[in-house]
């Protein structure tokens, strides 16, 4: 009896079925809260995390392969603080602001739960950046403006439908009028062409994602 056919079939029978099983837990997308905390760099702050705010979130993510992904999000907080101006009289702000983001994402690692692929992790590290805008108020009246998004973070498959991440979002706002009222819109006579003269949303947060959009893989490809 010819043993390799044998072994050949054991393993066509046995070992195959389980790996196209396996394969087929491929999801395009992911989606879920987020929540964390912000603060503001600007005009009346110049301090890294004075003035925290609680922040929180919805998040999409949809996945072109174990490497890149595009995120479209939306946070809410606010910014607050006081500040003292020339005249030494100290004016107090609080503000709220809903941010409005799409970024594309790069991991270092293969993000796969595929214990048979070289290289890949149920963890990695990734950074981001992307383009959005905020909607807050200024003098009383609605603004909508223009921003820059960038971080990283760290994400964690949690099983085969669950996920964790952490992210340090910077949103660089195309204006200096964050604060919401007009004495503390450059105060110190600062602004010019500098783009860093403008305000900054900075955020720290964790989310929690659950995998949609099911398909099935092509193992030559990913085995």
């Amino acid at each position: 009896m010819n043993f390799k056919v044998i072994r050949y079939l054991l393993f066509t029978v046995l070992v195959v079925p389980a790996l196209n099983g396996y394969a087929q837990e491929k999801y395009r997308g992911e989606i879920g809260p987020s929540a964390g905390t912000s603060f503001y760099i600007g005009d009346a702050n110049t301090k890294l995390f004075a003035n925290q705010n609680f922040t929180y979130g919805l998040q999409y993510r949809h996945k072109f392969n174990s490497r890149l992904a595009v995120t479209g999000e939306w946070n809410s907080t606010k910014v607050s603080g006081d500040a003292t101006l020339l005249n030494n009289t100290v004016v107090a702000f609080s503000n709220p602001v809903n941010a409005f983001d799409l970024s594309g994402e790069f991991n270092f690692f293969d993000l796969e739960d595929k214990p048979y692929k070289p290289f890949s992790q149920k963890y990695s590290t990734f950074i981001f950046a992307g383009v959005g805008s905020m909607l807050y108020d200024y003098e009383m009246q609605g603004q909508f403006k223009f921003s820059y998004l960038f971080g990283a973070g760290v994400k964690f498959m949690l099983g085969k439908r669950m996920n964790l991440n952490f992210r340090w979002s910077n949103r660089l706002l195309l204006t200096d009028q964050l604060e919401g009222i007009r004495p503390l819109n450059n105060i110190y006579d600062l602004n010019g062409s500098n783009l860093l003269n403008n305000d900054l949303l900075s955020t720290l947060s964790v989310g929690l994602t659950i995998n949609i959009f099911k398909e099935r893989c092509d193992c030559n490809t990913y085995w």
